[in-house]
């Protein structure tokens, strides 16, 4: 009998273990949700502010069209200071990135710099997303699922953005709202 009553109340022991550690768990997942994480990496939750893109990486060759029709090239990049904002369609946070993107881009532009978002997700072209966006960068290239030109960036996380200086190398770079909000405008 002894042995049943000391079996029980490990296995109470236990189970108390296992809710505490859950609840830490779940709290710690919420806390990346809020600071930019509710945008998805190919199916899976980001994980607050890392991001794939590095100081030092270079602009990739590309061509794309913007939405205006206007041809773009990683030529149209260099020479002056760019801010590169990756966003998706299913991401909750983009929306909320759009006034700090708005931000950046604006005090970027009197300075002489461009702005370029890239919109990923099937019918990115004509969401509303894309129509924000279109009102505060200056050159908006929509995307369909394969993410091809996030893909050359190195962007796997929305919404993540890169600085990159006249000479196209990356000056710095986060995923999030947070890691947005933190970075100072590119001198």
């Amino acid at each position: 009998m002894i042995f049943a009553v000391v079996g029980l109340v490990l296995v109470g022991v236990v189970s108390a273990l296992n809710l505490v550690i859950l609840l830490v768990v779940l709290r710690r997942w919420r806390e990346l949700e809020a600071v930019g994480g509710g945008g998805h990496s190919h199916g899976f939750p980001t994980t607050g502010a890392i991001s794939s893109i590095r100081p030092g990486d270079r602009l990739p060759r590309f061509s794309a069209r913007a939405l205006d029709g206007t041809a773009v090239t990683e030529r149209t990049l260099l020479g002056k200071e760019t801010l590169v904002g990756f966003f998706s369609l299913t991401c909750k946070a983009c929306v909320e990135a759009v006034p700090l993107f708005a931000g950046h881009a604006e005090r970027l532009r009197a300075d002489g710099g461009t702005s370029l978002a890239i919109v990923h997700g099937d019918d990115s072209a004509g969401s509303e997303l894309a129509a924000m966006l279109g009102d505060v960068m200056d050159i908006v290239i929509a995307e369909d699922s394969e993410a091809e030109l996030s893909e050359r960036y190195g962007a796997r996380q929305y919404p993540s953005y890169a600085w990159y200086g006249p000479d196209g190398a990356v000056t710095t770079a986060g995923t999030g709202v947070a890691a947005l909000r933190a970075v100072p405008v590119a001198s």
